[in-house]
C-alpha cells in the first residue's frame, strides 16, 4: 500500500473523516534520523496525525506541531504542508524503553503526560494561527485529539498505529473520524459499536486491505461518499545547501572568517531531516567579503 491520504463523509451528513497510509515516510524517518523502535513509533504517529489534521483543516496551510512533554524523548516536532510533504524529529532519537503493560511501545512514557501540545499553521498570508492545549498522555492519538475537542467544538476518534519489526517500519497510518451539527445519539451509537469490533488499525493495513475499506469497516452503517482519489503523502524536506549559504550570510564578517580561520568550514545539520551541509574555506571568506 502506498503512502496516501484520502477523505469522506456520510451521506446523511453527521461525519466526516479522513484515513492515511503512512508506513514509507516513518521508515523514512527512522532511517533518516536512525530512531531507537520507541522514538519510530512516536514520531510515525504525529507525522501521520499533523498529516491528517491539516488535510481536515478549512484552509489548508503549513501546519506545525510540538509535543513538549516531560518524557525521555524530549520535544516532538512534526510539519506538513498542503503539498502532501510531512517531515519531523525527534529531540532524543535513541531513547528506548521497555514494552507497556499491552505489548506495546510506550509512546506515553517517552514522551511525557506533563507537557503541551502546540500548533501553529501558516497559510502564506497574514499572522500564522496559533493554539495550545496540555498533553492528555503523551500517546499522541489522544493529545490530538483532546486538540480537535478544544479548537472545534466537536467530538472526534483520533486513530493512530505505527508496527514495527527488526526490519523496522512494517505498517503505520491513521484515521480521524469527527461528528458534524447533525449528528445523533443513534450516529454515536453506531461508532461507539463499530471501534468495538473494528480491530488494530496496522493490523488490517498489514492484510493487505485498502484504505477504503478499512474507513467503511469502521464507518460500518453508514453510507459513506469518498471525497477524493487517494491523495500522496511523502517525507520531503525543502533544505538546500544553497539554503544554507543564505543563512550564513546573515552572519558577522568577523564570525565567518573566525570559522574559515579555524574550522577550514562551516557545518550545518537540518534538524527535519539530519543532512549534514557543508560551506568550504573559501566559501567562507567570499561570504565574509573576500579578505581573510
Amino acid at each position: 500500500m502506498k503512502d496516501g491520504i484520502v477523505k469522506a463523509i456520510s451521506s446523511d451528513g453527521t461525519i466526516r473523516s479522513a484515513i492515511a497510509s503512512t508506513t514509507y515516510l516513518t521508515q523514512q524517518a527512522r532511517y533518516k534520523h536512525n530512531l531507537s523502535y520507541t522514538a519510530t513509533a512516536a514520531l510515525g504517529r504525529a507525522l501521520t496525525g499533523v498529516a491528517l489534521v491539516n488535510s481536515m483543516a478549512a484552509k489548508q496551510g503549513q501546519m506545525i506541531m510540538k509535543f513538549d512533554g516531560n518524557g525521555p524523548l524530549g520535544k516532538v516536532v512534526v510539519e506538513a504542508s498542503p503539498k502532501g510533504t510531512v517531515r519531523g524529529y525527534v529531540e532524543n532519537p535513541q531513547i528506548e524503553l521497555p514494552l507497556n503493560s499491552l505489548g506495546n511501545f510506550d509512546v506515553g512514557a517517552a514522551v511525557g503526560d506533563k507537557g503541551y501540545l502546540h500548533i501553529m499553521t501558516d497559510h502564506g498570508f497574514g499572522q500564522p494561527s496559533t493554539s495550545c492545549v496540555e498533553l492528555c498522555n503523551g500517546e499522541i492519538g489522544e493529545d490530538i485529539n483532546k486538540y480537535l475537542v478544544a479548537s472545534e467544538q466537536a467530538g472526534s476518534i483520533v486513530i493512530l498505529g505505527t508496527h514495527l519489526s527488526a526490519r523496522g517500519a512494517e505498517a503505520a497510518g491513521g484515521l480521524i473520524i469527527q461528528l458534524l451539527p447533525d449528528h445523533t445519539e443513534e450516529t454515536i451509537c453506531k461508532l461507539e459499536n463499530n471501534i468495538c469490533t473494528f480491530g488494530t488499525l496496522t493490523f488490517l493495513m498489514r492484510r493487505g486491505m485498502s484504505l477504503e475499506d478499512i474507513l467503511k469497516r469502521i464507518l460500518d452503517g453508514f453510507d459513506v461518499t469518498f471525497l477524493t482519489d487517494i491523495q500522496p503523502l511523502s517525507f520531503s524536506c525543502p533544505c538546500t545547501n544553497e539554503r544554507f549559504i543564505q543563512a550564513l550570510k546573515v552572519l558577522p564578517k568577523k564570525e565567518l572568517l573566525s570559522m574559515a580561520q579555524e574550522d577550514g568550514q562551516a557545518e550545518g545539520r537540518c534538524h527535519f531531516c539530519n543532512t549534514v551541509y557543508h560551506v568550504a574555506k573559501d566559501s567562507l571568506i567570499e561570504l565574509a567579503g573576500g579578505q581573510f
